[in-house]
């Protein structure tokens, strides 16, 4: 059963395919946790993340070395740079229903807005902060909600407020997509008393997995009374129209949007200033942890070069863009190292080219890659080195050295699946023949022809701005012509690259996803969603056929494999058996061929500041905000 659902995330895919980002949170898969189901657990820092050594992720700061942390709030301003530059300040829309909008947790409404609990996604642990507890009772999960949490203007947030928001997106759905559910996880809700709401789930999924996939990181945005008309007044006004009427209705809604200067969050810091290129909040003395900050402003600036801006001490933190180049990282301020575990996997990406299916974005395809075949994927795997191409690429990218399986190390490590007898397609000339001379192709001359006696073509795509995609296709390119291909390299401006990928003008691609946990593969809407774009595959509906024995490539038998319907029973019971179909399934079909690992990763400068918090805070995303949201964490100015 494929998923779908049309709630609106903190990462939309949409924002995915406009910025570049594929899958801004990523999952584990599994029980996390044991008990299932209470909320009180803070992180503990006994999490699987790798921020510990310098090397992976962690900081060399010596407190020693620095002025100790104030003891009382100082009239200080914390300035971190802004997360995407594409963020308009000034103009942004603050309708979290608005399509072409650009509400996300990293970038300023994180700051004004709360989750109600945070999924350290690299960790598998959760945190709570608006939610104080929840639990699975029978079919259905309920959250409770801490009275202690207050609007900016005073009002509680409520159940009320939840409730709002759910009403809107179910039917939002129900009018836009009447055949799709309006959540894969969530049938119904009901709100128990003020604190607390009860969802009633469409199948007895683990709660991890709809606190993952549903609930946690989201902003608590929607405001029952706020907005002219309010937002419980557009609620009613969708719910009352029908046909027609009902569409203008969404399009109306989803136009509007309240002004900045009308704004009401819920976080630790409230709206004090805006220009075009600065935001400032100031501390909210009522939200629950505001005795622990220990600074009065919180300021995020647009910056063009967040690096060079931190290097400059223009701003104290940058979110991401670590490491840069060696010659630059020389220039970089000692810092505390921030959003550790965000690693991302380039990889070979090849196209199925399945361009007839429902969820296709080609329009009028005419190229039919040579890479369909699976037996040609896995030849090109095997006649490629990965040790070449991560020599061709900026030196801070480093050689991913396990096989296909989407898992990084730590998975590997914690025995999360076993990977032994995966095929790891090591560069073998004489395997890789093998398999093109099984795909019906005949070497004469060194080059490949194919049964029309054409020559073999390869069309390689990427943007011409991003040095690590034209810099590790030359290499697929010089190493594919050494094997007998006739290989084109088409890099182009980003507008040209986005369509082209979509429309399947290509063989290969050298793009990437995260892999700093294991259940990226099973965010369907963010991640498979965005993979079926760019491979043209049909993850949702296609079958595919595998060697039953898993770790055996050669088995005889076979086993048929659904991609959804493995992610569902993964989702359903948290069994690692799933993951284990999963990993085999992506190791022999080979949708893309992972080369090299880029890091990216943020910072805050310690000269001036003090950081201290839980590992699991400090490795995942969006710590620069986390960091005032919870107690068990610090971020302090210094004496001066």
């Amino acid at each position: 059963m494929p998923f779908s659902s049309d709630r609106h995330r903190e990462v939309t895919r949409r924002d995915a395919v406009k910025y570049g980002l594929i899958g801004g949170t990523v999952l584990t898969a599994g029980c996390l946790g044991g008990n299932g189901g209470n909320g009180n657990g803070n992180a503990s820092g006994n999490g699987n993340g790798n921020g510990n050594d310098s090397e992976s992720g962690g900081s060399n700061v010596s407190e020693d070395e620095y002025a100790d942390p104030v003891e009382e709030r100082a009239d200080r301003r914390f300035t971190k740079a802004l997360h995407r530059g594409t963020y308009e300040i000034q103009n942004a829309s603050w309708n979290p229903y608005d399509p072409t909008g650009e509400m996300a947790n990293f970038d300023p409404p994180g700051l004004i807005y709360d989750p109600l609990l945070i999924h350290y996604q690299s960790h598998d642990t959760f945190q709570g902060v608006i939610a104080d507890n929840w639990e699975k009772e029978d079919q259905s999960i309920l959250v409770e909600l801490n009275d202690d949490w207050t609007w900016h203007n005073g009002d509680p947030v409520t159940a009320h407020d939840l409730k709002t928001d759910r009403d809107i997106s179910f039917r939002i759905s129900e009018i836009t997509s009447p055949d799709s559910p309006a959540s894969s996880y969530i049938e119904d809700y009901e709100v128990v008393d003020d604190y607390a709401i009860r969802y009633h789930l469409v199948d007895d999924f683990t709660i991890e997995s709809v606190l993952i996939n549903e609930l946690a990181n989201g902003l608590v945005i929607i405001k029952e009374d706020f907005g002219d008309p309010s937002y419980g007044q557009w609620r009613d006004d969708l719910m009352d129209a029908e046909g027609d009427e009902a569409t203008q209705v969404v399009s109306e809604f989803q136009e509007w949007s309240p002004s900045i200067d009308e704004i009401i969050g819920n976080g630790p810091f409230q709206i004090s200033e805006t220009t075009d290129t600065t935001f400032v909040g100031e501390v909210y003395e009522d939200h629950p942890n505001a005795d622990n900050i220990y600074f009065s402003e919180y300021a995020i600036e647009s910056h063009d070069d967040k690096v060079l801006a931190f290097n400059e001490g223009n701003v104290d933190a940058i979110p991401f863009a670590l490491p840069a180049s060696p010659d630059v990282m020389q220039q970089v301020p000692d810092h505390y190292r921030i959003n550790r575990d965000y690693n991302h996997l380039w990889s070979v990406l090849f196209n199925f080219g399945n361009y007839d299916m429902p969820a296709s974005p080609a329009t009028n395809p005419s190229h039919q890659p040579i890479t369909a075949d699976r037996r040609v994927r896995q030849a090109i795997s095997c006649a490629l080195s990965r040790q070449e191409i991560a020599t061709s690429v900026p030196e801070q990218y480093e050689l991913y050295e396990l096989p296909p399986t989407f898992l990084n190390q730590t998975a590997v490590d914690n025995g999360r699946v076993d990977i032994e007898g995966y095929d790891n397609y090591d560069r073998d000339q004489e395997r890789a023949t093998t398999l093109m001379e099984e795909a019906g192709f005949e070497r004469q001359d060194g080059q490949w022809i194919d049964e029309d006696g054409e020559q073999a073509e390869l069309i390689l795509l990427g943007q011409s701005s991003v040095s690590v995609q034209v810099d590790g296709l030359d290499s697929v390119q010089y190493q594919m012509e050494e094997f007998g291909f006739d290989v084109s390299l088409n890099a182009v401006d980003e507008a040209t690259y986005g369509e082209n990928r979509f429309n399947g003008d290509h063989d290969i691609l050298f793009d990437n996803h995260p892999i700093f946990s294991v259940m990226g593969l099973t965010y369907v809407e963010a991640i498979w969603e965005w993979f079926l774009q760019l491979n043209h595959a049909d993850y949702p509906d296609g079958d595919w056929e595998i060697p039953a024995e898993i770790g055996n490539p050669d088995a005889e038998e076979t086993m048929t494999i659904n991609v959804m319907d493995q992610i569902q029973q993964l989702h359903l019971t948290g069994d690692d058996e799933y993951l284990a179909n999963l990993t085999w399934w992506y190791n022999q079909v080979l949708p893309m061929y992972g080369c090299v690992v880029g890091r990216d990763y943020g910072g805050i400068q310690a000269e001036d500041w003090h950081v201290d918090a839980p590992e699991e805070l400090l490795d995942n995303r969006v710590a620069e905000f986390n960091l005032t949201k919870v107690p068990d964490a610090e971020l302090i100015p210094r004496q001066e």
